[in-house]
């Protein structure tokens, strides 16, 4: 029984990939609610550091793209491990009651980036994200603690990526990942020094 319910999500989601394929090709840039942050996020990220962010935010009605405009884009980077996260806010406090969801990218050779991309193996059954790529979702209700947050973790450009949003944007987060996985990476400026810094 478990194991026809895994095909057949996998089934499921290996459709998903292919219906999106075509139109990922005719779009290539990160979503239009990133467009004036992005010099700022190329400046925040670390030498040899890539980073991807989806052509299209998803969400749940009654959210619907003039809404997704009005929201905050907030650029958190950290030196230990090295992590660069993009985060979505629907106000300009940054606390987790504003917070719609963020986008992060650490590289792949730190033991706290592989530890936390083994739970999400551990966890769930593979989903094709691009031809050579699989995501691994983990619920939040099944993390320790629990958490009002879903995360999906992949290893793409020599870096694990995370997406996090609420668990009722599960579906959600599944088409960013794709479009996220497919999408056009933004490389790194310049290096950016500091324990961890948050910029609206």
């Amino acid at each position: 029984m478990l194991r026809k319910r895994l095909l057949r999500q996998m089934a499921i989601v290996s459709l998903l990939w292919l219906g999106l394929s075509n139109e990922i090709v005719a779009v290539a840039n990160p979503a239009s609610v990133f467009t004036r942050h992005l010099d700022r996020i190329r400046q925040n990220l670390p030498p040899k550091f890539v980073m991807r962010l989806p052509s299209r935010i998803v969400l749940n009605e009654p959210a619907d793209d003039e809404f997704i405009q009005t929201l905050s884009v907030r650029i958190a980077t950290f030196d230990s491990p090295q992590r660069v996260t993009v985060g979505l806010y629907s106000c300009e406090d940054d606390s987790q009651f504003c917070r719609i969801g963020t986008f992060s990218a650490a590289n792949a050779d730190t033991m706290q980036a592989q530890q936390e991309y083994q739970q999400h193996i551990a966890a769930a059954s593979p989903i094709q994200l691009a031809k050579t790529i699989r995501g691994y979702v983990l619920m939040g209700t099944a993390k320790h603690p629990s958490s009002a947050y879903a995360s999906i973790m992949w290893q793409q450009d020599g870096m694990v990526y995370t997406i996090s949003f609420a668990n009722s944007e599960r579906q959600n987060m599944l088409y960013m990942a794709v479009y996220m996985a497919n999408n056009t990476p933004i490389m790194a400026n310049n290096a950016v020094s500091g324990t961890s810094q948050s910029r609206p």
